[in-house]
């Protein structure tokens, strides 16, 4: 029997102060999602995990399509991070069943958890899963603890490997943000590491994700360079120690046996897109994959929102 994908999607009310495209708003961002679990062939649970109050136009939508739940303990984005997997770990399931963590601010096609699903169920190896962008790892020079990754993204370089599913190809990836998929036995195992890597301040998502695949999270000497801070200002000096003294746990955290050492897949073409500045994914299209136009998505699912009494509202054309 398939079991639905459980979605967690993190919220809080602002925007903060990134550059954002011009259709960008967060009622898009729940819209697009809720329509990319409405296209699933078994309905998804849907939980909504919100940081504090919600405007009342984003709280009606997860009423609607799901259950909503108030953070504890937020206040920042590891914060609610943190007690979101400590909860979901306690919570029972099958190990497999398949769990997506979703930030508030992307952009899905419609399909994309389709993919992701199908993905998931092709993809036995794999534990963690991505649809949007990342850089391939170079499998075949990636030993003991350094990853290397290709000079580019997506899964066009000779050197990645991809295996294709259903017309989508899922290639090795390194890192990618706190928006991915994973099976719930990964989540119960690697707790302890994804808990404590958003204690690590910096690009914390993306050394969580080396750390999980037993790769060491940071370049060489960073963790030096943090604990020896006399290059900075003296000011500086006390949460630098302080950051490298954490940095310095997640160092033998990240030595996983053979057996635990996670693999991390992502496809190409990306399925969302992390709304944060222009139309472009992070990485350059690759020529096996045709050019999605993120700003049509966009204006496709404030159609379907508006079709389904969501009020979300685009800019006007110039």
């Amino acid at each position: 029997m398939t079991t639905p994908l459980r979605i967690l999607h993190r919220s809080y009310a602002g925007d903060g102060v990134k550059p954002r495209p011009p259709y960008f708003s967060k009622l898009l961002a729940l819209a697009s999602l809720v329509r990319a679990a409405q296209a699933l062939p078994v309905p998804a649970e849907l939980v909504f995990l919100n940081d504090g109050p919600m405007p009342d136009e984003r709280l009606r939508v997860m009423e609607r399509f799901g259950e909503v739940r108030t953070v504890r303990r937020g206040g920042s984005d590891s914060r609610s991070y943190r007690e979101m997997l400590a909860d979901e770990a306690r919570r029972p399931g099958a190990g497999d069943e398949l769990i997506w963590l979703a930030e508030d601010d992307y952009l899905y096609l419609e399909d994309a958890l389709v993919r992701l699903t199908e993905g998931a169920a092709a993809l036995g190896h794999a534990d963690y899963f991505m649809i949007y962008g990342g850089k391939s790892v170079d499998v075949a020079r990636s030993t003991g603890r350094e990853m290397v990754v290709l000079p580019q993204g997506g899964s066009d370089h000779p050197d990645a490997t991809t295996v294709d599913v259903a017309g989508t190809t899922w290639y090795r990836i390194g890192s990618t943000t706190s928006t991915f998929g994973l099976r719930r036995r990964a989540l119960r195992e690697d707790l302890r590491i994804l808990r404590y890597g958003a204690l690590t301040g910096g690009s914390w998502d993306s050394s969580s994700c080396r750390m999980v695949q037993g790769f060491r999270p940071y370049e060489p000497g960073v963790v030096r360079g943090d604990l020896l801070p006399f290059g900075l200002p003296p000011q500086q000096w006390p949460k630098a120690v302080a950051r490298g003294l954490v940095r310095s746990v997640a160092l033998p955290l990240s030595r996983r046996r053979p057996e635990k050492r996670r693999v991390f897949m992502g496809t190409d073409p990306e399925h969302a897109f992390h709304m944060e500045a222009g139309d472009r994914p992070p990485h350059p299209i690759t020529v096996r994959t045709a050019k999605i136009d993120w700003s049509e998505v966009a204006a496709e699912s404030a159609a379907w929102a508006r079709d389904h009494d969501i009020p979300v509202e685009l800019p006007a054309a110039r």
